[in-house]
């Protein structure tokens, strides 16, 4: 646990298996003076991640009883709806006693799980012009339920069909008697939303700004024409200070790593133009592409870094610098628009 100002605390709930599961930042506004604190993001729902969580914050009570200060820890703020974001809430609820708030938007998706499973989806290269057969049916159908046991087991995944407080995506909240402006972030997710005061200078961006690695961004929910506009709006925040990433370390130089995060984007794109150039006869696939770009890297790797790929041949189709066609074996291949 971190003190990383005063009276906010950092509290790492450890990951497994590297990117399909990273170590987690859960964030404490300690609510003193009679002031209602705050969670920020509920992280992993397991019974051990939770109890972690949990007698990290009971030792951070006792710390403030032993120096004859207030304590309170009243709500719950998810950032998106993305399982290592919200699965521990309900759980957090019940041993805390707090209350759990969401955006209209993001207690929409969390309300139902076939609603929440439309969200996630892989970045498919073919399409299907004929009535799926029930080979096809089938597969989807046991791909959607292993999706649903991995995130179950592996993340503790719960949905919050039931929050106590739902918010318009921006808006204000009190903690300690100041204001927090709580506002719209997409890129990432559609429901993204980030946390900021001016006064102290402090930023939770969840997962649109981290540390070192950049955030993953794939469809069907994520928009790259969105996230590149939001980071270009934060970078111009007044007094901003400090970023408090979901994972990662904080970041102390906030516009330095904003500015890092927009040169590495248009670096991407234009390396993902230019292989659709270097293929102009025969057409790149997002495959070949991912290949390319990811030398040498793991099929993980590989997976994970498609969806990006995805976004940016399409952000390039709609600026009219390639186009897409469908080959006879309904494979979408990007070529080249010619000046």
């Amino acid at each position: 646990m971190e003190e990383v100002l005063t009276d906010i605390f950092l509290i790492k709930e450890k990951g497994a298996w590297g990117a399909y599961k990273p170590t987690q930042n859960i964030y404490i506004l300690v609510g003193t003076g009679g002031n209602d604190g705050l969670i920020y993001d509920a992280g992993y729902g397991n019974k051990k991640t939770v109890k972690y969580l949990v007698a990290q914050i009971n030792k951070l009570r006792n710390f403030f009883k032993e120096k004859n200060k207030e304590f309170n820890l009243s709500r719950l703020l998810v950032s998106h709806a993305h399982p290592d974001h919200f699965s521990g809430a309900i759980k957090l609820r019940k041993y805390l006693g707090i209350k759990i708030i969401l955006t209209e938007k993001t207690a929409r998706k969390l309300s139902d799980i076939k609603y929440f499973s439309q969200n996630f989806e892989a970045s498919n290269e073919k399409v299907l012009k004929k009535k799926k057969s029930w080979f096809k049916r089938f597969k989807g159908y046991f791909l959607t339920q292993f999706g649903h046991f991995f995130f179950k087991r592996v993340y503790g995944l719960t949905l919050i069909k039931n929050p106590d407080i739902i918010i318009p995506e921006n808006c204000e909240i009190l903690i300690n008697g100041e204001k927090w402006k709580i506002f719209p972030s997409p890129g990432h997710s559609s429901d993204h939303i980030s946390l900021y005061n001016e006064k102290k200078g402090v930023l939770f961006s969840g997962d649109n700004v981290l540390s070192s690695i950049t955030t993953w961004l794939g469809p069907p929910d994520s928009n790259l024409e969105d996230y590149i506009s939001w980071v270009k709006e934060i970078s111009n925040l007044p007094n901003l200070k400090l970023i408090l990433g979901a994972h990662g370390s904080v970041i102390k130089d906030p516009r330095q790593r904003l500015k890092e995060i927009l040169e590495h984007r248009e670096d991407r794109t234009k390396q993902i133009e230019e292989l659709v150039m270097k293929n102009n006869e025969n057409g790149a696939t997002v495959t070949a592409i991912t290949k390319e770009l990811y030398p040498g890297e793991s099929r993980m790797k590989h997976r994970m870094a498609k969806g990006y790929v995805v976004l940016t041949l399409r952000y390039l189709e709609k600026n009219q610098k390639i186009y897409s066609k469908i080959d006879k074996k309904s494979k979408i291949k990007y070529f080249p628009i010619r000046s």
